[in-house]
């Protein structure tokens, strides 16, 4: 037999199965890829990006630019995530499989964005990308890490989110921001009555993630001082914020859960009526004099005295003049993003400073309604695979943020709400019927006895 036609050696099987076994120190490095993007997200703002010079929500730049920092090292993350477990482009596609809402979502924002593309050119198409596309990429990865990674991962988002709280207090109690309240690349916001823009640089993308980390941590195996220790320094924080759809969502939702809590630990033998009575009196009680420590410090001015129709919510009705101002071509496939904003700038809105301040509307005039219908259907086939996954608190966490997300142009425009909103979900159902492990008592030394002994005569 010559050289050209004897068979090639084959590996040993050993070899083979080391080849497809998962690497672990791929994961501990997609893992931690994790954590620096999430960190990211959260403390490099816009505003604080065009402190540092990088035109990232500024009308010109180039295009790099105009991807959020976290970006990078989340696709690092997911490269090593696939990697780990052999072929890349099969892993991809095998975890898509296992997660058909999850790849419906994803396939959708694509299709979205491809039409955006072709449609109105590369123009103010970017938050697709930071926006939409970056939560199925953490999904993607987050999906493939052990339980015990996920809660490390869970502890650090909501440790980064009660740090932003803090800092958010600070800031009301000095009057002064941290980082400059700017927008649009360095146009600076002046408000009549202060809000802290803390990490995430705007008030409202600061409530929306309070609350959320508000109602998620229902789901978290807390001792009761705790849970009340850590619910009642976010609500501080959401009234710092000043985001009224945040705040009143959050309460509204954190009374029904404590209703449907009581009734279920009466039904269960847990509590007695006595409880229930005693917790009412206190709540009497401390529930005025709370309201009035409150009003008293000026926190959530904002919210208590604008609980009636101001400009801010004007601007939320009067955005749905702008069908007066289409044809039905352009209802039906859309318009470009410059097209939107003289639009906003004909029925009124002020420019940089005002915005279509409904997501489900600005897309709806971007993509048409054969594009946003697409558009609508990954959405909530992605929310709904949130959902499966979610615990009680978590499932109010997921309403509050789709009716409050609703009242702005948030998932319209550049935000990391929706990644970390999928990244802290994600986290939580790591929590699930789990329960931390009692505390160790420390090794009691031996009792040393003495015994007597004597001579027997």
């Amino acid at each position: 037999m010559n050289a050209t036609t004897e068979p090639r050696p084959s590996l040993p099987r050993s070899r083979l199965l080391r080849a497809h076994q998962p690497q672990p120190n791929l994961q501990a490095a997609a893992a931690v890829l994790t954590a620096l993007a999430l960190l990211a997200y959260l403390v490099l703002s816009p505003a604080l990006l065009t402190v540092l010079g990088i035109p990232y929500d500024a009308p010109y730049g180039p295009f790099w630019f105009k991807l959020h920092p976290g970006d990078y090292p989340l696709l690092m993350a997911l490269a090593c995530s696939l990697a780990a477990c052999g072929n890349p482009l099969v892993e991809g596609l095998r975890r898509l499989r296992a997660q058909p809402l999850l790849a419906a979502y994803l396939a959708a924002v694509v299709l979205a964005f491809a039409y955006s593309l072709l449609r109105h050119g590369p123009s103010g198409s970017a938050f697709f990308i930071d926006t939409l596309m970056m939560p199925a990429v953490a999904a993607l990865v987050l999906v493939a890490l052990g339980d015990a990674r996920l809660r490390g991962l869970c502890r650090l988002l909501l440790a980064a989110v009660v740090a932003n709280a803090v800092i958010g207090l600070v800031e009301v109690a000095l009057q002064r921001h941290v980082v400059p309240y700017t927008v649009a690349g360095g146009v600076a916001v002046i408000e009549d009555k202060f809000r802290a823009t803390a990490l995430l640089g705007h008030p409202l993308e600061n409530a929306l993630l309070t609350s959320v980390a508000l109602l998620a941590a229902l789901d978290l195996p807390l001792p009761s001082l705790r849970r009340w220790a850590l619910c009642g320094l976010l609500v501080l924080a959401l009234l710092a914020f000043g985001g009224r759809a945040s705040f009143l969502l959050s309460a509204s939702a954190l009374l029904v859960q404590a209703v449907l809590r009581a009734r279920a630990g009466l039904r269960a033998g847990r509590y007695g009526y006595l409880h229930i009575v005693g917790a009412l009196l206190v709540g009497l009680i401390a529930a005025p004099a709370a309201a009035a420590a409150v009003w008293k410090s000026g926190l959530g001015a904002r919210i208590f005295q604008g609980l009636y129709l101001d400009d801010s919510a004007s601007v939320r009705l009067r955005i749905f003049e702008v069908f007066d101002h289409l044809d039905g071509y352009d209802l039906l496939f859309g318009i470009a993003p410059q097209q939107i904003q003289e639009l906003a700038l004909r029925i009124g809105l002020s420019q940089n400073l005002e915005a279509i301040e409904n997501f489900w509307l600005f897309m709806l005039l971007l993509l048409g309604v054969f594009g946003f219908l697409v558009f609508a259907a990954g959405l909530g086939a992605g929310l709904y695979w949130l959902w499966r996954c979610a615990g009680s608190g978590a499932r109010w966490a997921l309403l509050v943020f789709l009716i409050t997300a609703s009242t702005t142009n948030s998932l319209a425009s550049k935000t990391s709400a929706l990644v970390l909103l999928f990244a802290l979900l994600c986290c939580l159902r790591a929590y699930r019927g789990w329960r931390p492990p009692p505390p160790q008592a420390w090794p009691v030394p031996p009792r040393r006895i003495g015994m007597r002994t004597g001579a027997i005569a």
